[in-house]
Order: structure tokens, then C-alpha cells, then sequence
């Protein structure tokens, strides 16, 4: 599975976390300071709604890179190495397939140690 961007999926922050909770996912809301990382991956599945900013997201797998802005949403299965680029920031909520209360280490997992 790659990753997907939908534009224009959802207009409020109550649409975005409505939709969460009808997946079933932990929701975290974060303010993401300017990025430019590389290829990465987490052991988990992530939707993430974009509510102010851009994002830019390379999936590595196809080589293709995705934009999202405000009313985007970003869905980033589990074990997809991608690297992620935004020059002034980004707001989001996401639902995450788990608790991120319960996560004690680094989430950018490295790509070799993805088999």
C-alpha cells in the first residue's frame, strides 16, 4: 500500500476528529516546526489532517512526491519509507493504529531496519 493525499477532504477540526473516532485510531494534535527529513518509516498506520500549513510527502516506494495543504488528508500506511519536507510548518490532528501516550522511543524508524 503507498500513500495516499485527498484534497478538500474536510473543512473543520470537529469533521477531522469525528472521522478518527469512527476509525477507531488515537487521535494527537501537533504543531510540526519547518522539516526536511529523510527516509523513514513507523511500525504503525497513520491519517494525518492537515489544518493549517503545507506539507510535502515523498513515498519512496514510487518516487513520487505529494502535497497537502490545509483540508488535506494524509493517509500513511505502516512500514512505507517516505520523507517528509515543509518550509514554514504544519498543524495536524491525526488518528494513529496506536496509543501515541504509549510510544517511548524515536518514531522515525531507519531504513535498514525495515525487512
Amino acid at each position: 500500500m503507498n500513500i495516499a493525499v485527498f484534497h478538500d477532504h474536510f473543512s473543520t477540526l470537529d469533521e477531522a476528529q469525528k472521522e478518527i473516532a469512527e476509525h477507531q485510531l488515537y487521535p494527537i494534535e501537533m504543531a510540526v516546526p519547518p522539516v526536511d527529513n529523510q527516509s523513514h518509516w513507523h511500525d504503525f498506520s497513520t491519517r494525518i489532517y492537515i489544518l493549517d500549513g503545507e506539507l510535502q510527502i515523498t513515498d519512496i516506494s514510487t518516487g513520487s512526491t505529494l502535497r497537502a495543504s490545509a483540508g488535506s488528508l494524509v493517509e500513511v500506511p505502516e512500514r512505507v519509507l517516505h520523507a517528509e519536507f515543509s518550509v514554514s510548518g504544519y498543524r495536524i490532528i491525526a488518528g494513529m493504529t496506536v496509543d501515541p501516550s504509549g510510544l517511548t522511543g524515536p518514531v522515525d524508524l531507519d531504513p535498514d531496519l525495515l525487512s
